[in-house]
């Protein structure tokens, strides 16, 4: 049984050094730009080196997340970047674009490159697939289930599965609900969490539909540490923490919580979280937490508020001279944050029996100042002791032993080794002969374990020595230029191994297209030539026997047959476009989320590159599923004789029940004039 990786979030240096030194086996984080979480802090580039050096020095793995849907343009800038994070010895890139996929794989054989979720690998298909291409890693669809990843672990591939933190309520990579109605695309980084708004449910007569909240598509947060014995049965290469917008308290405690899971479950333990910290957890933040999708179930959504909910700790029992009364059920500090309904604020002062205090214990009566009439529950949202305790960590500090020869008339060696890395330092320092007490072990130990200020702490240390004498002075010298080299020769040893792929790509086969492509249920025509839909939610991995067929996700991309690719595959460069060319692609069709010069850079860039003018599918006419749900969160209100939408004060979005899954569909049809005059129509019909 082979030891899952922990892979926790950064979005900022606390937070890498918060789950380094909570139990991190790596850590993955975003530059500056193109990375699927644009709106963390990230890392420029001396902060890269500088998180690079403090987890390689401590054992631990950075990966880069370079995972949005680029543009030519784009696609230039993306590949310097990651020409930066290969020379500074990133162990690894996540990426969404198959572009960039296609030109990295070319230039850097040997710089691993992970399928973000971003990719939308929800199928055996597709794990199969990124191991043909190259892939060294597969990060599964969160709405994967446990015979998926028991299946999916069986393709001699790394799988990656999420096991804490926000859901999407759509398929990654297949939502553009937040392009549609933000103007910010979720696959470049910029989603505008249009699940956690408001709705109504609304039937064909336009009768508003009573429903148990408001935020029809908030989904509750994953949380999988209980389950973390049957993943690792399963195979589960890594075990990933979403949060890369959250806190470095929440960061390190979550780490630390799923750290001890696994280490216990290694050692013959089953780890379960105290009802004490099962609160930390949800204190630090939660929406409610559920496992569902693991057990393919689906009540995940029935959300009261789309917020950090807390922990409940009291109640309001009265209020006077602008003061609120609360009476307690769990422990409150002073500088906690709380809310009680729409209230919320930090506890700055606490009161007790009219005296200041700081704090109140379970059925204490304590006031907080509020000026308003307040009732009901109250939840701490924040805890202030909590979040203190959790950032006054020490550095992580890894195990040296030390073998020491100092004779008089050498200069002194010094050979140092940790874990199967061992390194000879010659010091300029010559020892003399003793004229009275020679060195000794013990001596020799009290300064070489003056480790404080490095990344080690002495394990063992051996001395190999004959009637000879050196100062301290001498010896905290050579201890410092010892572990001073050790350092770099640490990480100037990083090494890289090429991943064996033995795909071959196939011939451009150029052509000239001159017919429209009609959509039409599950029915594609192109000059009265039928072709078989695969659909873009395909979980079970079958696909048409037929010769014809159009392909719409990446469980698809290897058929050998007469294949076109569907916007849903989100070919958003020529670097794509070729790629997809080569894999056997004769009709493409663009990402919808391209404007106009972004599509005619793309061609100028494919005849630039490669002396030969293309003509790329456009959707020109139709309207596009927004979201795909694998579960139906408005079952229970709905009617199966009525169609029914979702309204969110300006747009009314269909709800579909389509192949067992939920799909949003725009409110109107797509109208696009087509300008370029080598983009072909598509027509998508209701």
């Amino acid at each position: 049984m082979n030891k899952p990786e922990l892979l926790a979030p950064a979005g900022n240096f606390e937070c890498l050094k918060a789950a380094i030194n909570n139990g991190a086996d790596a850590v993955y984080l975003g530059g500056k730009n193109f990375s699927a979480r644009a709106f963390a802090n990230n890392f420029d580039e001396e902060e890269l080196k500088a998180a690079i050096k403090y987890a390689h020095l401590r054992d631990v793995k950075i990966y880069v997340t370079l995972n949005t849907l680029l543009n030519d343009n784009e696609l230039k800038n993306a590949l310097k970047m990651a020409d930066f994070y290969y020379k500074n010895n990133v162990d690894a890139l996540l990426i969404q674009d198959l572009g960039l996929f296609y030109v990295l794989k070319e230039k850097y054989p040997n710089f691993d490159l992970h399928c973000s979720t971003q990719m939308h690998i929800h199928n055996i298909a597709g794990v199969r697939n990124a191991k043909e291409l190259g892939f060294a890693r597969v990060v599964l669809a969160r709405e994967s289930d446990l015979n998926l990843i028991r299946e999916a672990c069986k393709q001699d591939i790394e799988v990656e599965t999420f096991v804490h933190g926000a859901i999407c309520v759509s398929y990654s990579g297949e939502c553009l609900m937040s392009s549609y109605a933000k103007n910010r695309s979720a696959n470049r980084g910029m989603c505008a969490q249009c699940c956690r708004l408001k709705y109504k449910l609304v039937d064909e007569d336009n009768n508003t539909i009573k429903t148990d909240t408001d935020y029809l598509l908030s989904p509750k947060d994953m949380f999988l540490i209980n389950d973390i014995p049957e993943l690792i049965d399963a195979g589960v290469s890594c075990f990933k923490i979403e949060g890369r917008m959250k806190s470095s308290a929440y960061v390190g405690y979550v780490t630390r919580m799923y750290r001890k899971a696994i280490d216990d479950y290694m050692i013959g333990k089953t780890f379960k979280p105290s009802d004490e910290e099962l609160d930390n957890l949800k204190v630090l933040f939660n929406r409610n937490f559920t496992n569902d999708f693991l057990y393919d179930k689906y009540n995940v959504f029935g959300q009261k508020t789309p917020n950090h909910l807390g922990i409940e700790i009291g109640e309001v029992v009265n209020n006077r001279n602008d003061m609120t009364y609360i009476k307690l059920s769990k422990r409150l500090n002073q500088f906690d944050g709380i809310r009680i309904n729409d209230f919320g604020c930090i506890v700055n002062m606490l009161y007790k029996d009219d005296l200041l205090v700081n704090s109140g214990n379970v059925d204490d009566v304590v006031a907080i100042k509020t000026n308003q009439v307040l009732k009901g529950k109250v939840y701490k949202t924040q805890d202030y002791l909590l979040e203190k305790e959790i950032n006054e960590y020490t550095d992580k500090r890894i195990p040296l032993v030390i073998n020491v020869s100092i004779y008089p008339d050498k200069n002194v060696n010094v050979e140092l080794i940790h874990n199967d890395t061992t390194y000879e330092y010659k010091s300029d320092i010559i020892a003399s002969a003793a004229k009275n007490a020679p060195l000794n072990l013990e001596t020799v130990r009290k300064q070489f374990s003056k480790l404080n200020d490095t990344v080690y702490y002495l394990n063992n240390i051996n001395l190999d020595t004959d009637n000879a004498f050196l100062t301290v002075k001498d010896l905290n010298e050579i201890r410092r230029n010892a572990i001073e080299v050790f350092d770099e020769y640490r990480l100037s040893s990083f090494r890289r191994t090429v991943k064996e792929n033995r795909f071959e790509y196939k011939q451009i086969q150029y052509f000239d297209d001159n017919y429209e492509m009609i959509l039409d249920e599950d029915n594609l025509s192109i000059n009265n030539e039928k072709y078989s839909v695969n659909y873009v939610i395909n979980s079970d991995s079958k696909y048409s026997a037929d010769d014809n067929v159009m392909v719409c996700e990446f469980g698809g991309i290897l058929q050998d047959k007469n294949k076109v690719a569907f916007y849903t595959l989100n070919c958003s460069n020529s670097y794509a476009y070729e790629f997809l060319q080569k894999l056997g692609f004769k009709r493409i069709v663009l990402s919808t989320e391209l404007d106009d010069i972004a599509i005619d850079n793309l061609i100028k860039e494919y005849e630039l590159r490669n002396n030969k003018l293309i003509r790329p599918y456009v959707l020109k006419e139709g309207r596009r599923v927004l979201m795909y749900i694998k579960s139906n969160p408005f079952d229970k209100y709905m009617n199966t004789d009525k169609t029914y939408y979702l309204d969110d004060g300006i747009n009314r979005y269909q709800i579909r029940k389509k192949h067992s899954i939920t799909e949003l569909l725009e409110p109107n049809s797509v109208n696009k004039t087509i300008d370029n005059k080598q983009c072909l129509p598509l027509l998508i019909k209701d």
